[in-house]
């Protein structure tokens, strides 16, 4: 037999054993959080962790403008229902001030000034500054002449002191009684956002039209909402109706949105898509600012807040508690301002 018959006729090769094979496939992954010596020395856990995040219906991050929207519509919608129809001023008991007496009233007017005459108060005043310094006294027919004083032997002229600087007038100001009525003001303000009569136009649907022309974002519809409430139902400062609730909603968005948002939109873009004239836009943002006194800075609990309210559908009832037929009753509007200090506390 040749060695080839011999090599094939022999007995097959043995296997190798399994310390002496190769892994096909990488070892996994480790993963520190099942190591139990690393979790039992991990004390606090790490400021970015937390229990987990919240669902989205409690999110007030995760709210879509769309929702913050309808929750500002059936807010509004629900003050007008409660509301109902109220004249934009109660009727006059006094009979309207004439513009044909306004010179006389203001020639009338005490100033805080020791004189109460503000043409003779001019007149002196015009006067002082034209009699130069050193005008003729009657006791002295020559004291016009040129005054020499000798030193030494030698006549020097005697040079006159240089005129004291004009005194500039103080400022005028009205107080007591003679200033307007709070009451006058606060009807000039509140009548601007009436119209003569509704707008043919819902709540909801003049939202959605601002909102397909100039889309706000959720923080901007929540604090409008959170202004109008705080008017109607906390200050009772002016009762939103059928003829006003457009007008407010377009004020209040215009003021929140600059007030929060860094950008916003044109004047007279808003203004065409509001349904309103660019004056107009900017008389019903000064007024709705007088009315809310400035206060235009909402914070992320004040916002949390109201959106728990309008969801909940409570909060009507102001701060104070109270049913929804004593809410009411708004026609008596508030005329005293309680965010401004009283005259006596400043001078005390």
């Amino acid at each position: 037999m040749s060695e080839g018959t011999t090599s094939q006729d022999g007995p097959p090769p043995q296997p190798r054993s399994s310390q002496d094979t190769t892994p096909t496939s990488p070892p996994p992954p480790p993963v520190p959080a099942d190591d139990p010596k690393l979790v039992g020395q991990a004390r606090t856990p790490p400021p970015l962790h937390h229990a987990g995040p919240l669902p989205s219906s409690q999110d007030l991050f995760k709210l879509s403008p769309i929702a913050a929207l309808k929750l500002l519509s059936t807010g509004v919608e629900a003050l007008v229902r409660i509301t109902g129809d109220i004249p934009p001023t109660p009727p006059l008991e006094n009979p309207t001030v004439h513009m044909r007496g306004f010179q006389k009233e203001k020639a009338d007017i005490a100033r805080s000034h020791s004189e109460k005459n503000l043409a003779l108060l001019a007149e002196q005043g015009t006067a002082s500054q034209e009699i130069p310094f050193f005008a003729p006294q009657p006791g002295n027919p020559r004291s016009n002449a040129p005054v020499y004083q000798p030193i030494d032997g030698v006549h020097l002229r005697h040079t006159p002191p240089p005129p004291a600087p004009p005194v500039s007038p103080e400022p005028y100001i009205v107080i007591g009684a003679n200033s307007q009525p709070l009451n006058l003001q606060h009807s000039a303000i509140t009548r601007k956002f009436y119209s003569k009569a509704p707008p043919p136009i819902s709540i909801e649907e003049y939202l959605m039209r601002l909102h397909r022309w100039c889309p706000m974002s959720s923080a901007v519809y929540l604090a409008a909402s959170l202004y109008i409430f705080r008017l109607a139902v906390d200050e009772k400062a002016i009762p939103v109706t059928r003829r006003n609730c457009h007008r407010l909603i377009l004020a209040g968005l215009r003021v929140a949105m600059k007030a929060l948002e860094d950008l916003s939109y044109p004047h007279a873009k808003f203004a065409k898509v509001g349904g309103v004239s660019e004056i107009e836009l900017a008389r019903l943002e000064i007024s709705f600012c007088f009315l809310a006194g400035f206060e235009l800075v909402v914070r992320e609990e004040n916002l949390r807040k109201h959106w728990e309210m309008l969801k909940n559908g409570t909060g009507l009832a102001g701060p104070k508690g109270g049913s929804l037929s004593e809410v009411g009753r708004v026609p008596v509007l508030r005329l005293e301002h309680r965010r401004k200090a009283n005259v006596s506390e400043v001078n005390g």
